[in-house]
């Protein structure tokens, strides 16, 4: 939002930073010219962050992406969201609980296709009971508008719906180093598949010149970005040598509705890596106790969490994955992101004593084996 810009701004300007508005490009290793102005630093750092992917297709123009979205003057009545990663199932739930109809189309048979299967397959069941369109394995081909002032959309994939005529069609199918016009071509800085090669220490191959955020990491996360900015700084100013990010095991959330926080491996990368002989999978599922106390079963049994967490049997039962997808658990999965972190398992989960009442707790309840 523009007050976020604003605060932004202010504090950068309260630590004595001198902010130039304007798109910078390099000339050589050590200078970029911006505004006509050029500048000169032994040290730079290419921290530009990604831009929305566009559709590939006629009319793509039509279809806004997520900031346009943050533009929007008017709630839509209706809407067409293409893509089911992170932004377009975060999305989806934003406007289908304000009322919007709500259309989802992506090309994989899931939404989330590379996060783990049973909350992947637990959360499209709320999204479904909640009235969120989903429309797995279709592809928009082509947008156009019509004259009542309504998008359609054409759709190949689903059995029934050929065309979608709604008020805003969404684009929301990746995001891409925003790295075109920077004149890396004028540095050494190596480039591949359209993103900027660095290694641990974000130094990348031109002296001088380092790479953080969106633009060289594959986890494409604010707080990751951040944290590597923070030991970049402490590595080339304080002498931190020691410092390096780590980019294993990093929480996240998907703030879907309900939301899906995170950690560590999926059951099925943990089958990949470890062998299914060697992992144990723990699972729970039941009516949220926010909503324990509704009498209508039918309505209370649309509030259900799914907790679940992955142990290697091979390293102590240390547990390697942890997925929670339910009201509350985007709040929950910071703490447990620090115990598993830190190497917790299976015998420290259960020695742990619950809160009751709360959601978290059958984390720490669940098949107890250790008393």
């Amino acid at each position: 939002s523009v007050r976020c810009v604003q605060e932004t701004e202010n504090n950068l300007e309260k630590d004595q930073i001198t902010i130039i508005a304007g798109r910078a490009k390099f000339l050589n290793n050590n200078t970029v010219e911006c505004n006509g102005q050029q500048y000169q630093a032994n040290h730079i750092i290419i921290a530009v962050g990604s831009v929305a992917e566009k559709l590939p297709i006629e009319g793509a123009e039509l279809a806004m992406n997520s900031d346009g979205f943050f533009a929007l003057e008017q709630q839509p009545k209706s809407v067409l969201i293409i893509g089911g990663g992170y932004i377009g199932v975060e999305l989806s739930g934003v406007f289908n609980t304000m009322g919007t109809e709500t259309y989802l189309s992506y090309r994989n048979a899931d939404i989330l296709h590379r996060f783990d299967k049973d909350c992947i397959h637990f959360l499209k069941q709320h999204m479904l009971n909640d009235g969120v369109r989903l429309l797995p394995s279709t592809v928009c081909t082509k947008i156009t508008k019509q004259s009542n002032g309504l998008y359609r959309a054409e759709i190949e994939g689903h059995s029934e719906i050929k065309q979608l005529d709604v008020e805003v069609v969404l684009q929301a199918v990746g995001r891409v180093p925003d790295i075109d016009g920077l004149g890396l071509e004028n540095t050494d800085v190596q480039v591949e598949k359209g993103r900027i090669i660095s290694d641990e220490n974000h130094f990348t191959s031109a002296k001088g010149i380092y790479a953080l955020g969106d633009v060289t990491s594959p986890l494409q996360l604010t707080p990751t970005a951040i944290r590597a900015a923070r030991i970049l700084g402490e590595t080339l100013f304080n002498n931190r040598q020691n410092l390096q990010m780590d980019y294993t095991n990093v929480p996240t959330v998907i703030f879907s509705h309900p939301p899906y926080g995170l950690i560590g491996l999926t059951e099925e990368e943990a089958i990949q890596k470890f062998g299914a002989e060697n992992i144990k999978v723990y699972r729970s599922q039941f009516v949220h106790m926010f909503h324990s106390m509704i009498e209508d079963e039918q309505e209370r049994s649309k509030h259900k969490v799914f907790l679940k967490y992955i142990v290697n049997l091979e390293d102590d039962e240390r547990v390697i994955g942890l997925h929670c997808v339910g009201l509350g658990v985007d709040e929950m999965i910071q703490g447990f992101g620090v115990a598993i972190k830190m190497g917790a398992t299976k015998r420290d989960f259960d020695r742990c004593v619950a809160i009751h009442p709360t959601v978290s707790e059958e984390l720490v309840l669940m098949q107890p084996l250790y008393l």
